[in-house]
């Protein structure tokens, strides 16, 4: 299935349809081409792929795209 997600990605409003299953961190790389976070665990631990949602860091690999839209 797939969803409209919509985010402020450095100071800029961006969307992008996407499946609901991918990750923030498959959107950002994979749609946005934004390559600065990466996955390194692909669990969360790690922390490489750690971006700032709402003002507060992070796991962009474990957390789904569509909660990451308001």
């Amino acid at each position: 299935m797939k969803q409209i997600v919509k985010l402020k990605v450095n100071g800029v409003e961006q969307e992008a349809t996407v499946e609901t299953r991918h990750t923030l961190l498959d959107v950002l790389r994979g749609e946005f081409k934004l390559f600065g976070a990466r996955e390194g665990c692909g669990i969360g631990m790690c922390g490489a792929c750690t971006v700032l949602l709402d003002g507060k860091p992070v796991s962009s690999c474990a957390r789904c795209s569509s909660t990451a839209s308001p």
